[in-house]
């Protein structure tokens, strides 16, 4: 009799136990988006009160100044075209068509929403923050407008979620683990081309961040909750690859002089630390002599 009921508690607790770790698996997604969301608020109090995260700000601001060279800024140029909205909107597009071919409904209606969403939730935030840029990079209306980086969380949503669409299809662990880490790291690189360029503050790619982190979490735990769609990786991979080698070549060879523009270092003087004095503007006799 003890006997049993000591191993109907020990089944009861194991049973709980396992409950308990499942429940925390299938809610992990909703943990990690509130931590992010407070970590969120806790930057944009920062950013509308001008806060400690500024003098930080300013301070990677200057030292990625000095430390700009020519054939970086090629490069990170290009990343940062390759990431612009333009080239988002095609390639949502393209895989929204893929699905729509392949029929499946709900995997097209999530995509389509949640980077629809992601963008327009951070013209929202950006429209009420009015935070300006670093410098005047040629932007109008709310692009003008520096908090949360557009750039960082529409990247980070159209390959964030796009790696939870394919990361079940792909059998192989170390094919998984690449594909995840090309598709996050090309979104990443975009985000660290934008404080780089000097499009952003710091703070401004660190809020994108973590707002995306809550969309993606969301999004990502609402779609596993239903059907999912059954095309292979390589049938949503291949369209977005061709896209950016072909659309995205062109686009960037045809806006290559404008972005150059827009992203051309500031002025030396304007890049020393506020420590160190302008020099002296010379006087009227040192002028005449």
């Amino acid at each position: 009799m003890s006997a049993s009921y000591g191993l109907s508690s020990t089944t009861r607790r194991y049973c709980m136990h396992m409950s308990s770790t499942f429940r925390f698996r299938s809610h992990w997604p909703y943990y990690l988006a509130a931590l992010a969301c407070a970590l969120f608020l806790l930057i944009l109090i920062n950013v509308r009160t001008d806060g400690r995260l500024f003098a930080i700000d300013q301070t990677i601001y200057r030292q990625l100044q000095l430390l700009r060279t020519p054939w970086l800024d090629d490069i990170l140029i290009t990343v940062t075209q390759l990431g612009d909205t333009f080239m988002v909107t095609v390639i949502a597009a393209v895989v929204a068509l893929r699905l729509l071919i392949s029929r499946s409904w709900r995997t097209a209606a999530y995509w389509l929403l949640t980077i629809t969403g992601a963008g327009l939730i951070n013209t929202a935030i950006k429209a009420n923050i009015v935070r300006t840029r670093p410098g005047d990079m040629m932007y109008s209306g709310w692009t003008a407008y520096s908090f949360p980086s557009g750039h960082t969380t529409s990247n980070l949503v159209l390959y964030g979620l796009l790696c939870i669409l394919i990361y079940p299809c792909v059998k192989k662990h170390t094919t998984r683990i690449l594909t995840v880490c090309a598709a996050m790291g090309f979104a990443l690189l975009v985000a660290a081309s934008r404080i780089y360029l000097g499009a952003h503050w710091f703070s401004d790619v660190l809020g994108g961040m973590l707002l995306s982190t809550q969309i993606l979490c969301i999004a990502g735990a609402l779609y596993h909750t239903g059907k999912t769609h059954q095309l292979s990786a390589g049938a949503l991979l291949i369209p977005v690859v061709a896209t950016l080698l072909i659309i995205g070549g062109f686009h960037v060879w045809n806006d290559r002089q404008i972005n150059i523009q827009r992203y051309t270092p500031p002025a030396l003087s304007d890049q020393a630390p506020r420590h160190i004095l302008p020099p002296a503007t010379p006087s009227a006799e040192a002028r005449q002599e």
